[in-house]
């Protein structure tokens, strides 16, 4: 016990000389601030070789320092957990026993000694779909989509297409334009996963109103019947394993989530024609509200796609200059 405090003071006295918080080395790490605080303040185990390798680099430790950091890690003489219950890989974390349909987290992969920056971000001009259940997405599909990138863009509403794991195939300039003032984070981007974006990122209530419950549980209502249809998905289980990461976004699945869906009822798993809150970076939308429209084409549907489109109303709570104020008129054919 003696060596596994020593090693939690050495992260926390690394992390404290480069002035970082809890939750800078947390994204980082690109684990929940709990979950790395658990790793300062609570015997460890077992602790995976990746997930050493990426404390060195996350506290930026040279040769020396890092190798201190293993020697002491190498040293705990904390018994180590059952075999089969975490496989030897995840470290204990005090949120209750993991249900046994969880399957195993996987140890963070190794990562370099040396510090790297992370490369700029870069938006590909074409979407790139990730590859199918059956290979590669097909020749004509990819076409397909590239043609339906542009009609996406021509678009003056927010609209984005993602696949069955919620990952971003495209989005258009309006779609990013209303998350433009939101910080990076190494997994929950709006533009690479949306449902991760919704549950993990910790600036998308400054967007999304009403965040918890407007957003938060219906999401997590659509993630629950996928895992229903498809419980061996590998990256749908990945993101139910980063929930179980927090306590109360944990309890809040189990617990929360079946009370709220007996109350909402079936609807909860649809989100075509929902109005949910939304806080514009644009003064002429402001806080105002959006209603969700489910227009993804059967080619599309098919293949296991889904595209919304984010009806934005006009801020009413203020008189907004350059706004129209008036009746909005339903037209068959767009005028514009």
């Amino acid at each position: 016990m003696a060596r596994t405090k020593r090693l939690g003071d050495a992260l926390r006295s690394r992390r404290e000389e480069l002035g970082l918080s809890l939750e800078e080395v947390a994204a980082r790490l690109g684990v929940t601030a709990y979950t790395y605080a658990t790793w300062e303040r609570t015997p460890v185990h077992e602790w995976p070789e990746g997930t050493l390798c990426a404390l060195v680099d996350a506290l930026e430790l040279n040769d020396q320092q890092g190798g201190r950091l293993l020697r002491l890690a190498a040293e705990t003489d904390v018994p180590a957990p059952a075999r089969g219950a975490f496989d030897g890989h995840t470290p204990v974390r005090p949120s209750g026993p993991v249900p046994p349909s969880r399957p195993v987290r996987r140890p963070v992969p190794a990562r370099p000694s040396v510090p790297v920056p992370p490369p700029a971000p870069v938006r590909p001009q074409e979407p790139e779909p990730p590859s199918g259940p059956d290979g590669p997405v097909d020749p004509g599909t990819l076409a397909y989509l590239r043609d339906y990138a542009a009609v996406m863009d021509a678009v003056s509403l927010p609209s984005v297409l993602f696949d069955q794991h919620w990952d971003v195939a495209h989005s258009n300039p309006a779609f990013d334009a209303l998350f433009r003032g939101i910080g990076p984070h190494p997994t929950a981007m709006p533009d690479r996963n949306f449902l991760r974006f919704v549950l993990f990122h910790p600036e998308a209530r400054t967007v999304l109103g009403e965040h918890e419950t407007s957003w938060c549980l219906p999401l997590m209502a659509q993630l629950a019947a996928a895992l229903d249809k498809h419980g061996d998905d590998g990256a749908l289980q990945a993101i139910r394993d980063d929930i179980a990461d927090d306590p109360i976004m944990d309890a809040a699945y189990r617990c929360g989530l079946p009370l709220w869906m007996s109350a909402v009822g079936a609807s909860a798993i649809h989100h075509d024609g929902v109005v949910r809150p939304v806080h514009h970076p644009d003064p002429r939308w402001g806080r105002t509200d959006c209603r969700i429209i489910d227009e993804t084409p059967a080619t599309l549907q098919d293949k296991g796609y889904t595209r919304i489109t984010l009806a934005l109303r006009e801020d009413r709570s203020a008189g907004a200059p350059g706004v129209r104020r008036g009746r909005t008129h339903l037209r068959a054919v767009s005028g514009g």
